[in-house]
């Protein structure tokens, strides 16, 4: 036997979750943060108690879970180093998917208008001075790039790669997305998670997908922190047509512009996104081949996996179902 047949068997041998132990971990976490998450908000308020929330209520439970089973807690995460080719390309690709993943959202919250009437946007809770900022990075992007990595590419990802690669990207695409209890961001949330994983699966390191998860984060914060400066500045010189958008149905802001302003705004808009997804694309590309050598083989379980196997998922899915029905 060869080298290259040594390694690929021992990748194969790798002892991975199964789908009973990552299901329970993801009702279990669900739970935390349901009924936990909140009151640790409420006590210590949105930043201290969000940065705890993410450490201890979802970094803390799949990292005990590794420990009890005797999981190789290195080579289950993934936690390789990867070159900086890879940090460069990952950094374009979040930043040109942003348009991207933004056309999804888009669609998502046009069908909660016409299902629920209204849609009201909301504003990450930050500071609008430097510290504020900082804060907002730590808790927001740092935090959570780490922690929610650890959870899902790390743990559950590995759990469901008994059905391959690409559905096990897909499955914990969905149950990151639906974990955020925000139907009108559901698609976007999908999107981004199924983004990560496969970089994660492509790159074989977690810490691509933690870096991944940083970007699209601190640009939220980031555009999040320079709306409320703006807001600001326009308040001190009065002008009063700049509203907080705060709270408000979001499709209220288009109303009263010219059909002018609302062909350049498409305009302008269908050519940001072209222009992203081609330089996407091109990234993507370089991303593939630069990591042709790194992937992982995953090999399909020829057992088939039992229903009953299932069952611990479901407590997670109803509690979510539940909260996003009765927000």
């Amino acid at each position: 036997m060869d080298n290259h047949s040594i390694e690929a068997q021992g990748q194969f041998d790798i002892k991975k979750p199964r789908v009973w132990q990552v299901g329970f971990l993801y009702s279990l976490v669900v739970i935390l943060l349901v009924f936990v998450s909140t009151k640790l908000q409420e006590a210590l308020q949105f930043n201290i108690g969000g940065l705890l929330s993410e450490v201890l209520l979802v970094m803390l439970p799949p990292l005990v879970f590794l420990f009890i089973f005797r999981f190789d807690v290195k080579k289950v995460l993934r936690l390789n180093k990867t070159s900086f080719i890879n940090f460069a390309l990952t950094f374009g690709i979040m930043i040109f998917g942003i348009p991207i993943v933004g056309v999804f959202n888009f669609i998502n919250i046009l069908i909660a208008k016409l299902l629920f009437g209204t849609v009201e946007t909301t504003q990450i809770p930050i500071g609008s001075d430097i510290a504020g900022l900082l804060i907002g990075m730590l808790v927001i992007a740092v935090s959570a790039g780490i922690c929610e990595e650890v959870l899902f590419r790390g743990v559950i990802q590995r759990g469901f790669e008994r059905f391959g690669s690409i559905k096990s990207i897909l499955i914990t695409a969905v149950l990151f997305g639906i974990m955020h209890f925000s139907f009108q961001s559901l698609f976007g949330t999908f999107l981004l998670g199924a983004l990560i994983g496969f970089l994660v699966y492509k790159s074989d390191s977690l810490i691509i997908g933690m870096f991944a998860h940083f970007t699209n984060n601190a640009v939220a914060v980031i555009l999040n922190w320079v709306s409320i400066k703006m807001f600001e500045y326009f308040e001190k010189m009065g002008v009063e047509s700049i509203k907080d958008p705060t709270g408000q149905d979001m499709f209220s802001q288009f109303q009263g512009i010219s059909i002018t302003e609302l062909v350049v705004t498409i305009a302008v808009s269908l050519a940001i996104i072209t222009f992203s997804t081609a330089v996407f694309g091109t990234l993507m590309y370089g991303f593939i081949k630069h990591n042709s050598k790194n992937v992982e083989k995953v090999r399909e379980d020829q057992v088939r996996v039992s229903a009953k196997e299932f069952l611990p998922l479901i407590p997670g899915l109803l509690i979510v179902a539940f909260v996003c029905v009765n927000k």
